[in-house]
């Protein structure tokens, strides 16, 4: 069974062809030469890009754009495109090097954020020694900027809690401590709590350059 209307008054590849359809599918297909045109639908039938089942023959407008791809390569004689490598899992792969910039620009590689040295913790106060614990992230507060008054990153920095002594103890009273920490430049202050106030205890200065991460504005 042949196309009945064509996109154009060439005569197609597909002309005189039976044209079949798939029944859960728009895509037409197109049979192998000298495949005669079944009045039901037809199975088990050569196609030019592979042996299909349920194609029903179709009598409809033909397009290109509604062919199947497979079948319009083996008319013309194309061959099949290149399948994906498929690259096993934990193999590294070299990238391709990059192709020269058309407008003739240098491109230069950005560097990696500068990392400093941990900023340490004090370990003893008033020759006693201070248990401290882990650096967590620093609350977020409404009316604070956590950004780094050094080196003006965006933050929240850490934190990290600490103690001395104990409540019962006479030689030793319990002491509380705190420290502020930034994570980019480690620039760090210790505190001890007394009541509500902090009273500085050691303070870590930072060896990254001023204002290094202060957001830059665009141009």
């Amino acid at each position: 069974m042949s196309a009945l209307a064509v996109e154009s008054t060439v005569a197609p590849l597909w002309a005189g062809r039976l044209i079949a359809r798939a029944a859960c599918r728009q895509e037409l297909h197109v049979a192998q030469e000298g495949i005669p045109a079944p009045a039901s639908p037809v199975f088990t039938v050569p196609l030019e890009c592979k042996l299909e089942t349920g194609l029903r023959p179709w009598d409809g407008p033909v397009t290109e754009s509604s062919m199947c791809p497979a079948c319009l390569r083996a008319l013309r004689g194309e061959p099949e495109p290149e399948k994906p490598r498929i690259v096993p899992a934990g193999v590294a792969e070299q990238l391709p090097a990059a192709a020269p910039d058309p407008r003739g620009r240098h491109l230069r590689a950005v560097p990696d954020p500068v990392k400093y040295a941990e900023a340490p913790l004090p370990t003893e106060h008033a020759g006693h020694p201070i248990t401290w614990s882990g650096w967590q992230t620093a609350p977020i507060l409404s009316h604070y900027d956590p950004s780094c008054e050094w080196c003006g990153d965006a933050g929240p920095g850490e934190m990290a809690g600490g103690r001395q002594g104990h409540p019962a103890s006479k030689t030793i009273p319990l002491r509380r401590f705190i420290a502020y920490r930034c994570t980019a430049c480690q620039e760090m202050t210790a505190y001890e709590q007394v009541g509500s106030e902090l009273r500085v205890v050691t303070h870590h200065k930072s060896r990254a350059p001023k204002g290094c991460n202060e957001p830059k504005e665009s141009l």
